[in-house]
């Protein structure tokens, strides 16, 4: 699979703990906003689903990296909107996972990312976990969006903070951080766009197996039911083996990959769409792999996208569960306000939680 040479074979091997200790660091202090002492940073959505699915380098941070090493990089410019990014289906496949830091790619990255979308619905549980409420017994909350199935789960606490539109529920045990995060956001700039999310998050910490369900939606006419951009993200996998599971929509763009994101000899089989199925790629991504690799496949070697699973090298039965996976639909979207429960205290159209 490698084309590269074995020079840049040893450059990505030398670099590859460099650049992985490097987005460690810097996921650590990405949550540390975290206020509550009952909270590691080890317990929440971002550090953790990092560890999980694979974190693609973008090629800026890729030649800084070779950089730091000792190694003379040709200078060139940054991947704009003229270039291989534009309208690309495998971009969208490397940016779904592409890196995010912040402040690093605040501005740069946004919510269809899935990096961003967990750092956001980070921010949000760390803002609420303190104002939740512990419950006089625990039970089944309903997820505001009847997708996300959350009946697994018995809550202990909760809270619905009507002034800044966000709502918690959550267990936290010596075995496991289940929780349910709500949140709506508008601009005072732009009165008639709103923002919705809702994440669905489990975590064992003695197995170190993590599940997370997501579902957001930009209304940019809040005078109309309607959503224009949808999102939805199914991810499992477990921290310490790196294995994962991923099923993602946006809009009409689908992906489903499963493999082991770090480690040697590991790999990433995708398979993806913007039709629904009707046209379905696959394509093998070593572990620990970056921006330059997807750009190279695009401009160098196209033949390694096929139509055919049975032409991708998976000596780890991967594909079984892929070609298995369906792609997800509208249905899975949330493509209307109506779809969201009439929150509480006669609030209709929020996303708060009834408990």
């Amino acid at each position: 699979m490698n084309r590269k040479g074995t020079v840049l074979v040893l450059i990505a091997s030398a670099l590859s703990v460099f650049i992985l200790l490097g987005c460690n660091s810097d996921s650590d202090d990405a949550t540390t906003s975290n206020h509550n002492s009952g909270l590691s940073s080890g317990d929440l959505f971002y550090a953790t689903m990092r560890e999980t699915t694979p974190v693609y380098e973008p090629i800026s941070v890729e030649d800084e990296a070779l950089k730091l090493a000792g190694f003379v990089v040709p200078v060139q410019p940054l991947i704009g909107a003229e270039d291989w990014s534009s309208g690309e289906l495998l971009y969208s496949v490397y940016f779904t996972l592409r890196d995010f830091q912040s402040p690093r790619d605040e501005g740069v990255v946004d919510r269809s990312n899935l990096y961003k979308l967990l750092y956001d619905a980070e921010s949000v549980f760390s803002g609420a976990y303190s104002s939740a409420d512990r419950l006089p017994s625990a039970q089944a909350i309903a997820s505001p969006f009847a997708g996300i199935d959350t009946s697994a789960t018995l809550f202990e606490s909760a809270a619905n903070i009507e002034d800044d539109s966000l709502s918690v529920a959550y267990t936290n045990t010596e075995e496991t951080l289940e929780a349910l995060v709500t949140w709506k956001w508008t601009e005072d700039s732009d009165p008639d766009k709103a923002e919705r999310g809702i994440a669905y998050y489990i975590y064992n910490k003695h197995t170190n197996d993590i599940t997370i369900d997501m579902v957001f939606a930009v209304d940019y006419d809040i005078s109309t039911p309607a959503t224009e951009y949808n999102l939805r993200c199914k991810a499992t996998g477990n921290t310490v083996d790196h294995s994962f599971q991923f099923n993602y929509l946006i809009n009409s763009t689908a992906i489903i990959a499963k493999g082991v994101s770090q480690g040697q000899d590991n790999y990433v089989v995708f398979k993806y769409s913007s039709d629904g199925g009707v046209h379905t790629y696959y394509v093998r991504v070593p572990a620990e792999q970056g921006e330059a690799y997807f750009k190279d496949i695009y401009e160098n070697h196209p033949e390694e996208v096929v139509t055919d699973p049975a032409d991708i090298e998976d000596d780890d039965d991967y594909l079984d569960w892929v070609q298995g996976e369906a792609f997800m639909a509208e249905a899975d979207l949330l493509t209307n306000t109506e779809q969201l429960n009439v929150g509480v205290a006669g609030l209709a159209g929020t996303i708060n939680l009834d408990f």
